[in-house]
Parts: C-alpha cells; sequence; structure tokens
C-alpha cells in the first residue's frame, strides 16, 4: 500500500487520503451496519452497504407532519416527470443535418486535409455526473456540496437554476447511449456520482446507486461505446470533505473491466478558481482553521488532491494491479507575451508555473516549481520525501482540459513588489492575464457571456501542445497527451426560442473545426504523441455558476420534454473523425456537406 497521508484540511475538497486511517477499519467508518450485499470492497474488511430510499416509508401523510418523507414527498412534485428508466427507442438511420445552402466549417490547415489517425486513437464526447444526471434526491443520493449551492447560496448561479434535474440522464443513459451509437461516437468520457454511491461520502454504499451504475456499463457495453471514467468532477458530499481514497477503490474495484481509461480528478486547479470561494464560516463551517477560505485553502486543497491522486494511483498500480492507463485532467491555457519584455515573458512563466506547474509533480521530482515556493512561503504545504515519491511518476499520460488562450503581462507594480505583498490584487500569481492582443485587438471571437473566460482561439492549441512536451514536461513526450476537454458555449444561445435558431450553432461548429485541425497538426506534422481528443459536451447541462442559461452542448435539450436534438457542431465534430479517423464503422449516415477548401 502507498504511505498514509495526514489530512489537515476538510471543506470542499475531498482530499485526501488517509483521514481514512483514523478507524478500525482503517476507512474512516465504524460497523453499525446491515450485512454486506453484492457490491464489495475486497480490500476493506469493514465494508457495508444498505439502501437509501426517502419513499420506504409512508409517503402521504396526514399534515401537520414535518417528517423526512414529507419532505421527500414534497421534492418529488418538484424534480422531473421522469423519474424511472427510459427504455430506449430506435434511433433515425438518418439524422437532420446541415445542407448545401450552408454547409460545414472548411478545413483550416491544408496540410492535414490526408492525414489519419491510428485504430487505437481514443475520441469521443465528455459530461460530468452533477452537470447531466438531474434525479438530485433520487434512490438514496446523498446532497453534494454543488447541491447545496444553487439552493442555499443567494445569486451564486447566475440564473438561479439549478442541477435538480438538469439533461436528466440518471433515468434517460439507455436512449443517450443509443442515441451515441446511431451518431458513431466511440468512446464517452463520464463522471461517477460520488454522493450517490456513498450518500454521506463514507459509510453504507447505497445499493440503487451502484445498481445504476452496473445497468449504466452494462448498456454502455452493450452499445459498443468505451468508456472513459472520471472518478471526481467536484460534487463532493456535503456530509464528508476529506474521505475520497476508499470512494475511489471501492469504484475502481467494481468497473475497472469496463473503463478503457480512468482519471481520479477533474481539473485540480478549480483548488484555486472555485474551492476558495464557498461561503466558509457563514454556509458552510470553517474546517480545520482554513477561515474564509481564500490562498490559504486553495493550496491546501491542491496539496491533498495531488496526495489522494498519487495514493490512488500507486494502490491501483501495486496493490489492485490495474492495468488501464490512470491520469487526472488538467485545465490550463496557451498563455502568450503581452510585449517581448522580459518582465512580461517572466509573467507568462508565472502564470505556467501557477496552473500546470502546480499540479505538475508526477512529471516532475514530486514536488512544487521553484516560483510557488519563493511565493507562497508557508502557505505552500511541504511534501515529505516518501510523499514526493509516491507523487513522481503518478501519471501514464498527460491530460489537458484546453479551451481557450490568454495573453499575460507583468502587474503595473512588477512581478517582484507583487511576489513579495500578500495583500496585493495579483498575489500570488502576479500576472495580469487579457483577452485582447497587444495591439487591442480581441484574440478571437467571444463566446456567451456566462463563459466569459472563453474565446475562440483555435490556433492556440497547436503550439500549446508542442510547449507541453518538448519544453515544460518533456517527460510527457514519450507517454502521450490527451485533449481531454475542449469546447464553446455560442453566444446568447438560451435566448433562442426556435429549434431552427439553435440547431446552426456556426460559431461552435466552427471552433470545433479549427480545434480538431490544429491538434491534428500538432500530432502529424509537429511529432506531438496526441493520443486522444473529446468534446464538451455530450448536450447541454448545467454550467456551474453560470447554471443552464450557458451552452456547451453538440446536441439541444428541451429542458421541458427532455428531447434531444444534434447541432450543426456535432456533424461538425463527427464528419471530421470521418475523414482522419480510421474507425468509421458507424458514421456513413452522418455525413454533411463541408465547405470550400480554404487556401
Amino acid at each position: 500500500m502507498a504511505p498514509s497521508v495526514t489530512v489537515k484540511l476538510g471543506g470542499a475538497t475531498l482530499l485526501a487520503a488517509s483521514a481514512l486511517a483514523a478507524s478500525p477499519s482503517g476507512y474512516g467508518y465504524g460497523g453499525n451496519s446491515t450485512a454486506a450485499p453484492s457490491p464489495t470492497i475486497t480490500s476493506d474488511a469493514g465494508y457495508s452497504a444498505t439502501t437509501f430510499n426517502t419513499a420506504s416509508a409512508s409517503t402521504y401523510l396526514p399534515l401537520p407532519d414535518f417528517s423526512n418523507e414529507q419532505l421527500a414527498f414534497l421534492w418529488d412534485q418538484v424534480y422531473a416527470a421522469i423519474n424511472t428508466t427510459v427504455s430506449p427507442t430506435p434511433e433515425p438511420s438518418v439524422f437532420p443535418k446541415p445542407g448545401y445552402l450552408h454547409p460545414l466549417v472548411p478545413a483550416y490547415v491544408s496540410e492535414v486535409e490526408n492525414a489519419k489517425l491510428p485504430s487505437d486513437f481514443l475520441w469521443g464526447v465528455a459530461s460530468a455526473a452533477l452537470q447531466v444526471e438531474g434525479a438530485a434526491a433520487a434512490e438514496g443520493k446523498g446532497p453534494s456540496v454543488w447541491d447545496f449551492i444553487p439552493h442555499r447560496w443567494v445569486n451564486a448561479i447566475a440564473d438561479n437554476s439549478t442541477a435538480d434535474v438538469a439533461a436528466n440522464s440518471y433515468y434517460l443513459y439507455k436512449q443517450d447511449n443509443a442515441r451515441l451509437k446511431a451518431l458513431g461516437i466511440q468512446s464517452y468520457s463520464f463522471t461517477i456520482s460520488w454522493p450517490r454511491v456513498i450518500p454521506f461520502g463514507k459509510g453504507p454504499v447505497n445499493e440503487e446507486g451502484i445498481a445504476h451504475y452496473d445497468d449504466f456499463f452494462v448498456n454502455l457495453q452493450e452499445n459498443g461505446i468505451k468508456g472513459v471514467v472520471t472518478l471526481f468532477h467536484w460534487d463532493t458530499p456535503l456530509a464528508l470533505f476529506n474521505n475520497y481514497v476508499r470512494y475511489a477503490k471501492l469504484i475502481i474495484e467494481r468497473y475497472d473491466k469496463y473503463v478503457t481509461v480512468w482519471y481520479t480528478f477533474n481539473e485540480p486547479q478549480y483548488c484555486n478558481w472555485r474551492f476558495p470561494n464557498y461561503p466558509y464560516g457563514t454556509l458552510l463551517p470553517s474546517y480545520n482553521g482554513i477561515g474564509a477560505g481564500g490562498t490559504k485553502a486553495a493550496f491546501l486543497c491542491g496539496h491533498y488532491t495531488l496526495l489522494a491522486h498519487a495514493e490512488v494511483y500507486n494502490w491501483y498500480k501495486n496493490v489492485y494491479k490495474g492495468t488501464k492507463p490512470m491520469s487526472f485532467k488538467n485545465s490550463a491555457n496557451w498563455i502568450i507575451a503581452n510585449s517581448t519584455s522580459a518582465a512580461d515573458a517572466e509573467a507568462v512563466s508565472r502564470v505556467n508555473d501557477f496552473n500546470m506547474g502546480w499540479f505538475g509533480g508526477p512529471w516532475t521530482d514530486g514536488d512544487y516549481p521553484a516560483s510557488l515556493r519563493s511565493t507562497l512561503g508557508d502557505l505552500l504545504p511541504t511534501f515529505t520525501q516518501a510523499q514526493k515519491d509516491m507523487i513522481k511518476g503518478s501519471a501514464d499520460f498527460y491530460a489537458l482540459d484546453g479551451y481557450t488562450a490568454n495573453v499575460a503581462a507583468a502587474p503595473p507594480n512588477g512581478i517582484a513588489a507583487c511576489a513579495a505583498n500578500s495583500s496585493d490584487p495579483n498575489y500570488p500569481q502576479c500576472a495580469v492575464t487579457a483577452t485582447v492582443q497587444p495591439d487591442g485587438f480581441p484574440i478571437g471571437p467571444n463566446s456567451d457571456p456566462g463563459a466569459t473566460w472563453l474565446w475562440s482561439t483555435p490556433g492556440g492549441i497547436r503550439p500549446y501542445l508542442s510547449f507541453i512536451v518538448n519544453t515544460y514536461f518533456p517527460k510527457v513526450a514519450s507517454k502521450g497527451i490527451v485533449v481531454s476537454e475542449f469546447g464553446f458555449s455560442d453566444p446568447y444561445e438560451s435566448s433562442f426560442n426556435t429549434l431552427g435558431q439553435i440547431l446552426w450553432d456556426l460559431r461552435r461548429a466552427d471552433y470545433m473545426q479549427g480545434y480538431l485541425d490544429n491538434i491534428l497538426a500538432a500530432r502529424a506534422l509537429d511529432g506531438v504523441n496526441v493520443t486522444g481528443i473529446f468534446a464538451w459536451a455530450i448536450y447541454d447541462n448545467f454550467e456551474w455558476n453560470s447554471g443552464l442559461s450557458t451552452k456547451f452542448g453538440l446536441q439541444y435539450v428541451n429542458l421541458t420534454s427532455q428531447e434531444r436534438h444534434p447541432k450543426a457542431s456535432m456533424f461538425q465534430f463527427l464528419n471530421w473523425f470521418k475523414l482522419h479517423g480510421e474507425d468509421t464503422t458507424a458514421t456513413a449516415n452522418i455525413t454533411a456537406p463541408i465547405g470550400h477548401k480554404r487556401m
């Protein structure tokens, strides 16, 4: 077993491994449970499970009745009318798609028009459980911190929507999988809901949640779709903030045979731009002295996320003897300097260090970049040598969620002055990023106002991939790199009131073609070992603080009827793989006309 980790932090970060060792069973829960059911953790002698069902007691009780059962009855009236698994209906043999009056976007990079991907290249679409499943309180699921935020934190969500229903994929997954098969999509990257499997984060396993995922994996396999699984995508159980490894072992032991690739964490960089802003000390307790969150919370979150990842990786490879590739998904973007000055060049370096380098230990010596240590001092926790050794090498490939690009400049008062002053508004990164070029022109077309961080910059992904493998993390070159997410939110799409307006998502289609061509150019022309590509998102979903109004889907979701309709961007995506992929067995009926070649 990998060494235990001393847990210092709670908070919504799920972090770490071995507060698990505090209990007699070694996983932080007791033995007051039912007899062992079918879901098992072979390495856990204290395993237990039960069935959570808010409707198992009397549902229709006379008022006044203020019981949990009565509350569950009220919630049943609020949630979607679809509350059981829907059997799939036949998908069309030919989908409605763009015609010759406005063909799809032509190729961006003519030199790769005839390039082919190898047969083992992994590609598909992506989602996250909290963003698509709905069924927020159904079948024993516990609340996550992201179930809590929309309901309790006023105006935290831009449109005041919730993920209570979202795309309702918890009940519609069989139809969704049938559609993926009909469209010819090779792989699906999705996440497991930790609070659906273990409602309190630790303790009994929810049999109904496990049964759902059992059926999901079988159905995915029956449809011939490869499963790429992320164990955690921010939906920490509200009842628990620091017990992750036990959950990860349960899921891996049960589903490893179905999975092509494992990700332990989605974008641990969220420790910087989401986690420290949770309402600690008000709506949420202030865990283990982190105060109101902020910088201290961010780097504690990152620290224990890395340790939890490394412990799961080492257990999977060395104890469980797992053979599937495992990594975690990084959120980072191509950064260019605002000028040729040395200060702006240093600003670019600092942005990279505080994004990629922060979680780059698996590709270096297991520690943090020197720039983080010199700037943060005691705010940055330290690793023991044993922990560094555990982190080093704990990834089989590099995964990049690379959506856009930015311009970086030194702050007005200089980098040194900023780094020496923790009260500086640009601390600790001490670099200013922007979405305009040095001449003042925007770096690309804008996205929806709900995604102000996102601009369409297809020319950035190609040099970025080369930079990662040739300069920043040379060890990635031999291991390979997956573009694990990229996608675009068309401006004001949620304001359209007809299907015709929604389906021709030209800016997203253009984004797809531009990114795909540049990723292929990085592989075919620049020699970057890109081994996979996944588009965000399978369909419109709950987009965190932006809510349901910001649309990233390659399919439109009618939130009233829950019908799905492929958009033009879906056909742009599929036609690209029909042209460049080796496996085109199920894509014959989706071909849409391509525009004139660009010279």
